[in-house]
């Protein structure tokens, strides 16, 4: 089993709403100090919703870290004070214009642990009412079977590591 390492200092280094950057010196179970960087962030949800026909909500928007349109599920940040569940709900109608009547929590992932610390809960949404348009920073609403949503993964064109996670999530909840 591997030891913790020890935690000498912390000290914030820039923040915003959203993370904030922290660096820490440390000190590892075998004696050796050193400088470790990460984002302190708040956590997210990812939100896979499957309407009555089998098909699922995605959206696909511009990721203006990398420059590159991303193809992926409803998922966003959770507000200071708002539950997991809470977040899933109005991440699912502000990015699809959907409700869902159900919702399940699947399970909670860790975004990028080498440097983050963010995790994302899961949520498998079904029972399905539209009740209004996407925000405006979605570009597209996009309905996929399964299988769809495979292949656009082995083609590249969903390659969110959220979306790809979480879906493994949904198809080991489906059995699919």
């Amino acid at each position: 089993m591997t030891e913790s390492w020890q935690t000498i200092s912390e000290e914030d280094i820039d923040a915003n709403s959203w993370w904030t950057h922290v660096m820490r010196r440390f000190r590892t179970f075998a004696g050796r100090d050193g400088e470790y960087h990460f984002m302190r962030n708040r956590n997210a949800v990812n939100v896979f919703a499957r309407d009555e026909d089998g098909t699922f909500v995605m959206v696909r928007e511009y990721r203006y870290v990398l420059d590159r349109v991303s193809l992926n599920q409803a998922m966003g940040g959770i507000e200071p004070g708002e539950s997991p569940e809470d977040a899933a709900i109005r991440e699912l109608r502000e990015e699809t214009g959907y409700e869902a009547a159900a919702i399940t929590k699947l399970g909670t992932t860790a975004t990028a642990p080498a440097f983050a610390t963010e995790e994302c809960s899961v949520f498998y949404a079904t029972d399905l009412k539209k009740v209004g348009e996407h925000d405006d920073e979605i570009l597209e609403v996009v309905r996929m079977r399964a299988d769809e949503i495979d292949d656009a993964i082995r083609g590249g064109e969903i390659w969110d590591s959220n979306a790809i996670a979480s879906w493994c999530m949904v198809k080991l909840h489906l059995a699919l």
